[in-house]
């Protein structure tokens, strides 16, 4: 019944490529090079430890963010849209259905001084959204993924890039048609466990 802070001994920095995930309770002192980003999840998704959430951040770490403008759909915690901000991103609209995830990720930004440049609504998938990005991460479900396909593009700009991940292996060639049948181009797939990310470009 204490879950909310009974957890909290076990989550420790974690290491993903340049970025550090580090507990807001946690001490840790930076090395040269790594983006640091302070997280207090609560119950929202994306601690950085699920590998959904790692796949995205190794994609993020292979893309130039620097400048450029991020959506990042279902954001949970806010980990994506923070990290890009901390990697040099000008913005990012970060939207996510459930309440408690908008709490989460707006106490993340402030926790990692980016609010001023992320705008955090509660909204379903990108009907909120008005400006397209030159970026955009959705780290959900397949059946979502695939419904969202069709109106991504309304949203990306010319020569764009799309990070999917959340993808069982039953979905991932039902997932990459979709995109590739909505004139996508596919760029690159990982993998991790039993869970796939794609990355396609307009």
């Amino acid at each position: 019944e204490d879950f909310p802070n009974a957890w909290r001994q076990y989550y420790k920095p974690l290491h993903i490529g340049r970025v550090v995930i580090v507990p807001k309770w946690e001490t840790y002192e930076p090395r040269e090079g790594e983006i640091i980003i302070r997280m207090d999840p609560g119950m929202a998704f994306g601690t950085g430890e699920h590998e959904t959430t790692k796949m995205c951040l190794d994609l993020l770490g292979e893309i130039d963010v620097s400048g450029k403008t991020v959506i990042d759909v279902g954001t949970g915690s806010g980990i994506l849209g923070i990290a890009s901000i901390l990697s040099d991103a000008k913005s990012a609209y970060m939207c996510d259905i459930d309440s408690t995830a908008i709490d989460t990720a707006k106490e993340n930004a402030r926790l990692n001084n980016v609010s001023d440049r992320c705008e955090i609504e509660r909204a379903d998938l990108l009907e909120k959204s008005k400006e397209p990005a030159d970026v955009v991460f959705a780290n959900i479900t397949a059946d979502i993924l695939i419904r969202l396909s069709k109106d991504i593009g309304r949203f990306l700009k010319d020569d764009g890039t799309i990070i999917l991940s959340g993808i069982i292996h039953a979905r991932l060639d039902e997932v990459k048609s979709a995109y590739e049948n909505c004139g996508f181009k596919f760029v690159r797939h990982v993998r991790e466990g039993e869970w796939n990310a794609l990355e396609f470009k307009k």
